[in-house]
């Protein structure tokens, strides 16, 4: 008898899939793997998405100091950064909906951020457009980066 690798019903020893949840259990080790993978994914997203809230409360701050009411890109990265950490968590718990829901704050986070360094460069100098850039890249970049690594085959296999 053995255990599925993903929901860990009891099996036979020459099941190749599990009757309960289908998955395939020819490649055990490497679905582990995945599944470590989609884990820790998911930590560094809530960590980097806890960073983010705070950001967007401090922008907040900052913009209520200057009297600027107009201002709500903070409050547009907390409340991304909020389903990011929701989406996260469901991931955490192999909810495929979970990909989505990370898959549309971070699309809301990005078009966002993007529209904040347009809109820096509008203000800026010639010489100043790459210090723009250069910024705004340390959000971007990662961002992307999470959304291609969770979108992977194997962090979409672990999720159900």
């Amino acid at each position: 008898m053995k255990v599925c690798h993903r929901c860990n019903a009891t099996l036979e020893n020459e099941t190749n899939f599990c009757p309960v949840c289908g998955a395939d259990q020819r490649f055990g080790s490497r679905e582990k793997e995945s599944s470590t993978l989609l884990m820790v994914l998911c930590i560094l997203t809530v960590i980097g998405s806890v960073f983010q809230m705070f950001r967007g409360m401090l922008y907040e701050m900052v913009a209520n100091a200057d009297n600027n009411n107009e201002y709500i890109r903070g409050w547009i990265y907390s409340i991304t950064a909020v389903v990011t950490i929701i989406g996260a968590i469901m991931m955490f718990q192999k909810q495929l909906k979970g990909l989505y829901v990370y898959t549309a704050g971070q699309a809301i986070y990005l078009l966002t951020c993007f529209w904040a360094t347009s809109v820096y460069l509008d203000d800026v100098t010639d010489s100043d457009r790459i210090l723009v850039w250069i910024i705004s890249s340390i959000f971007i970049i990662p961002a992307i980066i999470f959304l291609i690594l969770f979108w992977m085959d194997d962090c979409k296999r672990v999720l159900r």
